[in-house]
């Protein structure tokens, strides 16, 4: 299985703006436990924003689901 860089996820996020975590496991094939200290990087260089559906409900584009607060968002900062 190959490996995901951080530089491939970088491109993947700036390309996308904003992605869901679970988006992001379908894209690279990887489930979230994997991507989230790779995501975590980003969030602490200040490149990347994480957002939940509770704490951005009715801030995303189409149908928000107020009642599941499992969704996650990640968006590229730049």
């Amino acid at each position: 299985m190959p490996t995901l860089s951080l530089l491939e996820l970088k491109e993947y996020l700036q390309s996308k703006n904003i992605v869901s975590i679970n988006d992001l496991g379908i894209h690279f094939n990887a489930s979230p436990e994997t991507l989230e200290p790779m995501l975590e990087h980003w969030i602490r260089k200040g490149k990347l924003c994480k957002e939940t559906s509770e704490s951005s409900c009715g801030n995303k584009k189409g149908s928000c689901s107020c009642s599941d607060g499992h969704h996650i968002w990640y968006q590229w900062i730049q």
